[in-house]
């Protein structure tokens, strides 16, 4: 039982990228962008990063760790504000030499997703698969930025699946 929210979810994306359930349908299978961010276990998570709890979503401090940005991030991503989420978890990336911590901010990608920032999505979901390759459920996060990008690159007409024109029941 523990699994079966993360099996919904992968279905629902699967059957939203495949073009089978209007967009209507998803919103309502999929988990919003507060029970996603907050309940999420990450096995493979940058080692300075290991315990991340909620702090209050002050303004950006310039001597706020990685840590407190994110978690700066995260609930403000919790309280419904995205965009603050995206700036506090650029905040906490540009804190990291090296682009050190950018393959670990699957965070950020979730961020890009519900601001349609597709791309920026792929981008970052792309990097946290190549350090956890195992971890499906950034590959499907990738999978759906994919699909609403558009691009028939990724998904082409020939390949993509759909019930026939007309048709309201099986």
């Amino acid at each position: 039982m523990k699994n079966h929210h993360h099996i919904i979810t992968v279905v629902a994306y699967l059957l939203l990228c495949c073009s089978l359930l209007p967009s209507s349908t998803t919103a309502l299978l999929l988990p919003s962008p507060t029970q996603h961010i907050v309940s999420r276990p990450h096995h493979n998570r940058h080692p300075t990063l290991t315990s991340l709890h909620a702090t209050s979503s002050s303004s950006i401090n310039e001597d706020d760790s990685p840590r407190t940005l994110i978690s700066k991030g995260m609930n403000s991503f919790r309280n419904g504000d995205v965009s603050t989420s995206l700036q506090y978890f650029d905040k906490a990336n540009d804190s990291v030499p090296d682009n050190k911590l950018t393959p670990y901010l699957w965070q950020r990608g979730i961020s890009y997703y519900y601001l349609d920032k597709f791309q920026e999505g792929h981008e970052q979901f792309s990097l946290d698969v190549r350090v956890n390759p195992l971890d499906v459920e950034e590959i499907v996060w990738d999978i759906a930025c994919l699909a609403r990008m558009n691009d028939s690159r990724f998904f082409p007409v020939e390949n993509q699946m759909s019930l026939p024109k007309g048709k309201k029941d099986r």
